[in-house]
């Protein structure tokens, strides 16, 4: 979460409120990050709020708007086929 504009004083800041784990680079962001901007109307000025969520993955795919792609960074080993002689 992202607070900016006007909050206590006359000089505008932007405040920050983490937690977790949050990707921010690569294509992944498309399908994990959702983020939603708002401006609202104080008497002092325009506050800016921007919320961003990271979705959790789903990997059966049954929950609609959740993704069943896994990240890109996630490795899955398989085992070698046995040789048939």
């Amino acid at each position: 979460i992202i607070v900016s504009g006007k909050i206590r004083a006359q000089r505008a800041k932007a405040m920050k409120f983490r937690d977790g784990y949050m990707i921010k680079t690569g294509h992944s962001v498309n399908d994990y990050v959702d983020t939603a901007v708002r401006h609202v109307l104080m008497r002092q000025g325009v506050l800016g709020i921007k919320v961003s969520i990271m979705l959790p993955h789903d990997p059966t795919g049954k929950v609609p708007g959740l993704p069943s792609k896994p990240q890109a960074d996630v490795v899955t080993i398989i085992e070698p086929k046995e040789d048939i002689q």
